[in-house]
């Protein structure tokens, strides 16, 4: 015990005279007196040097070099995946439809010509008849009920300039066309400093970046386009189409009596063979405006406007032709370009926002990425502006796209 006591009152003087070499430390100097630094080891603070600092930055550096690469892979898988999902919806879309209505959704209502003003008649597009078999109905009946169950012609003097600002909103809301590697959210085609007061020119309203195929025989643009000059009474005309979808049929004289023109069977090819949808080339020079197509930048213009319509010089927004070629970037194209080229911006182009990857819809719902160095582009060498050529070229996609040119193909 006495030893015991010993040792604690050892620890204890040892104590104070810690705390009383400390104040000596701390005390003021002003007296000029020097005082003996006894707890000098005690009382250091530890601190890195300026070089320990310096290669601790350097390696946090290094490290984010190497994994920022990674995340925004990995956000772009995610976004990718997105856009994959969001097709595979409007193929269960197409099935739904098909099932509900015994046929396949039309490219439009309707278009043709007249003699009579507007000489352009523009309608409703697949992607309105598609919005009540992906649960949009308020969409799909704001338009129904703006354009006469479908009868008035849509276009901007016409559907969209009479229309409240919330109708608009409400519109420009929907997303289930837009892929969020392009766009982050949803958006309107506008642009203020053009009056598109033209019946032919392209409309506003909401914006995608999906399109469905379609084309015929034919070599120029308007042609491949599908929807040009499209006249009922023409049988001719009707068969020179030969992509997935083609313009409703009417059973009366009106477009309120449209029925679906062709079911699967229409896919001579098969399902499995045949793409339906795919992702469209949009020029950053143009992405999120609507051009007047009068103007100098002409079908490329109109590219990123309204997806409700399909019809004339609007038809590029909402469709591509199985003869189209692929944009092998954002910036792909010159405008003016070689007349019906690779090159030529104005030849509308599929194209996405992924890395050297376009994602299809094919038949039987299923979706694939398609590599932009297939061979694309039109599938015969035509002979003349409406007729099937007679040299096919190595165009895989359009082989895949029209139905019915007897190719057996494999999906790259």
């Amino acid at each position: 015990m006495a030893k015991k006591a010993v040792q604690i009152v050892t620890r204890s003087t040892h104590r104070r005279k810690i705390m009383q070499n400390i104040t000596i430390v701390n005390a003021s100097k002003e007296d000029g007196a020097s005082y003996p630094l006894i707890c000098k080891d005690l009382c250091r603070k530890n601190a890195f040097t300026l070089v320990e600092l310096l290669v601790v930055i350097a390696i946090i550096g290094m490290l984010i070099a190497l994994l920022l690469p990674a995340v925004q892979a990995a956000r772009e898988a995610a976004r990718k995946m997105q856009c994959t999902n969001k097709l595979k919806q409007i193929g269960l879309a197409i099935h739904t439809f098909h099932d509900s209505m015994q046929g396949l959704p039309p490219s439009t209502v309707g278009y043709k010509t007249a003699t009579t003003s507007p000489t352009h008649h523009p309608r409703a597009s697949f992607w309105v008849l598609i919005l009540p078999y992906m649960e949009q109905m308020a969409y799909y009946d704001t338009v129904k009920t703006k354009t006469n169950d479908f009868e008035d012609v849509m276009n901007n003097p016409n559907f969209w300039n009479p229309l409240t600002q919330p109708e608009k909103d409400m519109l420009s809301s929907w997303g289930h066309f837009q892929c969020p590697s392009r766009r982050g959210k949803s958006s309107l085609a506008m642009n203020q400093t053009e009056n598109h007061a033209n019946n032919q020119g392209g409309m506003y309203g909401p914006q995608g970046d999906f399109a469905f195929v379609q084309g015929r025989n034919a070599a120029n643009w308007a042609g491949w386009m599908g929807n040009y000059n499209y006249d009922e009474q023409n049988v001719d005309d009707v068969a020179r189409h030969r992509g997935p979808f083609r313009a409703a049929r009417w059973q009366g004289s009106t477009a309120r009596t449209w029925t679906p023109r062709d079911n699967m069977g229409h896919w001579s090819d098969g399902a499995s063979n045949q793409i339906v949808v795919g992702e469209k080339h949009v020029h950053t020079q143009v992405l999120g405006q609507c051009g007047n197509p009068d103007q100098a930048l002409g079908r490329f213009g109109v590219t990123d406007c309204s997806m409700l319509i399909t019809g004339d010089w609007n038809t590029p927004a909402a469709t591509r032709s199985f003869h189209g070629y692929f944009a092998r970037s954002a910036d792909h194209g010159t405008v003016p370009g070689p007349y019906g080229g690779e090159d030529n911006a104005e030849q509308p182009h599929w194209g996405s926002a992924h890395s050297s990857v376009v994602n299809f819809l094919i038949g039987d719902g299923a979706v694939r990425s398609i590599s932009v160095t297939v061979p694309a582009g039109p599938l015969y060498v035509s002979d003349g502006e409406f007729d099937k050529g007679t040299a096919p070229s190595q165009s895989i996609i359009a082989r895949l796209g029209h139905v019915s040119d007897g190719d057996s193909v494999s999906i790259p």
